[in-house]
């Protein structure tokens, strides 16, 4: 029984520790955003950064560092054409001819 008990414990603490662990790319925190092709990059004076997300069309404050992202597209890949297929008609129909003069 104590044994179950310290293995309960010790698996608390793995998960505690894996949650916590370091996510910095080399040690140098730095966000995805920075090399993304849908991230919107504003940079002061100061030093000051800001970041924003049109991802989807919406534009979005980021206000963390990202170190993972499902919408990411890197600025330095290839373009993707996307074609969106079934919403135009097969061919054009004259619903009525109109005489203009």
């Amino acid at each position: 029984m104590e044994a179950f008990v310290l293995l309960i414990v010790y698996g608390i603490i793995a998960a505690m520790a894996f949650a916590r662990r370091d996510r910095t790319v080399d040690g140098v925190e730095m966000s995805l955003c920075l090399t993304c092709a849908n991230a919107v990059v504003t940079r002061g004076t100061r030093g000051q950064e800001l970041m924003a997300c049109n991802f989807g069309g919406a534009m979005r404050a980021v206000k963390f560092t990202v170190c993972d992202c499902t919408g990411y597209r890197a600025t330095s890949g290839p373009e993707k054409l996307v074609t969106i297929e079934g919403f135009a008609r097969e061919s054009r129909e004259v619903y009525e001819e109109v005489a203009i003069s």
